[in-house]
């Protein structure tokens, strides 16, 4: 198949000065991953509830779990089994995973445009404020994002080639991306509209690559699905719990958040000049265009994700990072279209102030404290994890107290963190549900019914429970802790010990 991409002739380079190019944006995204890494492991800050349940995941593997596919378990799993448990070495993977995107994205826009532009858009992408914030977090869209970006390299190389490995490539990409996050569905409706966009219907439609590569990627995601058949497919379900649409529809104020939320991701000055370079393309003919195929790939792959998202955000609501794949493509489109039209001056203002933010967000408890800044609820970004590290310690005692006895919650957040907190950790620890309902990892995967007669050291975030005067043989308060770190920051716990468990009501 001929390629139907084009590169701009300004953007032909020697052999040499594509070297020149690869050479400095490898040694800059690898000081940036440097930087990150030293944050991680010099700046450890308890683990958000999420990352704590991602942990509980890893500690028994298998090929899914309540909300989530199976991959990030498996990371943290291979990660923490060289490095330890700290917090450090659950997020280990997260840089990592962001520098190897930033490598796929410079080939992606080197294929695209030529090394000149390909150096700015890994760049570009490794210092979004977005990515900034995930390098030091773990999450699915670390693993989403490189798989998301891997499957573009093959597609594009697949299309200009059509050689089996780019193919088959393309469907590990793809299956890798799903087991990673089910967002990676996007990517077939990204290319439905490339192909019906592009001209190119046709050609994937009689592609047996393409097919190949999409069954690949069904065999890949298998075993997931087959699992969550077992389990009455809780991970499908929670995907439409999230979308909401069953709620009240039409939230302006929800659409105006989401919004606020991309010019902090991808920046101000990249999210105009990606509005910008999209209503520049709906005005060309293709004769004008002389980037050929190359904008209007990236543009199938960023605008309706971001379209679709926003739309989600007006009728119901979304969060930021639900439209993070849009600016893989959109990294290098924007950087593309700026240097076509030499406003370079744009990309690297915004380069600088992305550098400027992240400097401050990496350093901002160290510059509150140089400034004298009182922190408050409102502008502490750590407000929600501070005070479980403390509270771990506490919750020990009480276990090494009453070794017999197992550790009792009725919140997912509460079980999570002090799961990982509590040393040595309960895995053996259960969720209070007398409903018998299935509504995270922890009400699916343990069941009190098992536990006749047992003692339980009940941890919560409320006053005294009314079921412990029939649930149990015997019940009494054991012991309260309240952690505060600021005014306005509080964290309080109470713990009971309950003995002799006598069953649910019926």
């Amino acid at each position: 198949m001929d390629s139907k991409f084009h590169t701009e002739a300004e953007f032909s380079l020697t052999k040499v000065e594509e070297r020149h190019w690869l050479v400095g944006f490898v040694i800059l995204a690898t000081a940036v991953t440097l930087v990150r890494l030293a944050v991680l492991f010099g700046q450890s800050f308890p683990l958000f509830f999420d990352e704590a349940q991602y942990w509980t995941w890893a500690q028994k593997l298998a090929f899914g779990y309540f909300s989530k596919p199976p991959f990030i378990a498996w990371i943290i799993a291979t990660t923490t089994t060289f490095c330890g448990d700290g917090e450090a070495c659950i997020r280990l993977s997260s840089p990592l995973f962001h520098l190897g995107t930033s490598v796929l994205i410079f080939v992606l826009g080197r294929d695209l445009y030529g090394a000149r532009v390909g150096f700015w858009s890994g760049l570009t992408y490794i210092i979004l404020p977005g990515v900034s914030l995930s390098a030091i977090l773990i999450s699915t869209d670390v693993f989403l994002l490189f798989f998301w970006a891997l499957a573009l390299v093959c597609l594009v190389r697949a299309l200009s080639t059509n050689r089996p490995v780019w193919w088959i490539g393309l469907g590990f990409a793809l299956g890798l991306g799903a087991l990673s996050k089910y967002a990676m569905a996007y990517f077939v409706l990204c290319l439905l509209v490339y192909g019906a966009w592009s001209g190119r219907r046709l050609d994937l439609h009689r592609q047996g690559g393409l097919w190949g590569a999409l069954a690949l990627a069904c065999l890949i995601l298998s075993p997931n699905i087959l699992w969550n058949s077992v389990w009455g497919f809780p991970s499908f379900l929670h995907v439409g719990e999230n979308v909401n649409l069953g709620g009240q529809l039409f939230n302006p104020l929800a659409f105006i958040e989401f919004i606020g939320s991309q010019l902090a991701l991808f920046g101000p000055f990249l999210l105009l000049s990606l509005v910008c370079a999209g209503l520049a393309l709906l005005q060309q003919t293709k004769e004008l265009d002389t980037d050929g195929d190359a904008n209007r790939l990236l543009a199938s792959f960023s605008m309706p994700i971001l379209l679709l998202i926003a739309g989600q955000a007006f009728l119901s609501r979304a969060h930021g990072n639900w439209a993070a794949p849009a600016y893989v493509a959109g990294s290098v489109w924007v950087c593309g279209w700026l240097f076509s039209r030499g406003r370079e001056f744009w990309l690297r203002a915004s380069i600088a102030l992305h550098i400027l933010a992240g400097t401050v967000f990496y350093n901002y408890t160290l510059i509150v404290q140089l400034t004298g800044i009182p922190i408050v609820k409102l502008t502490d970004p750590l407000s929600r994890v501070r005070g479980w590290d403390s509270a771990g310690p506490w919750a020990s005692a009480l276990g090494a107290q009453f070794p017999r006895s197992k550790f009792l919650f009725d919140d997912r957040t509460t079980m999570a963190e002090l799961t990982y907190y509590v040393r040595p950790h309960p895995h053996n620890a259960v969720m209070w549900n007398p409903r018998r309902t299935m509504n995270n990892h922890y009400e699916m995967s343990t069941n009190m019914a098992e536990h006749i007669g047992r003692d339980f050291i009940y941890i919560i975030r409320h006053d005294w429970p009314g079921f412990a005067d029939w649930a149990f043989r015997d019940s009494r308060p054991l012991s309260i802790i309240s952690i505060s770190d600021y005014p306005g920051h509080n964290l309080e716990l109470r713990a009971y010990l309950l003995s002799g468990f006598q069953g649910y009501i019926e």
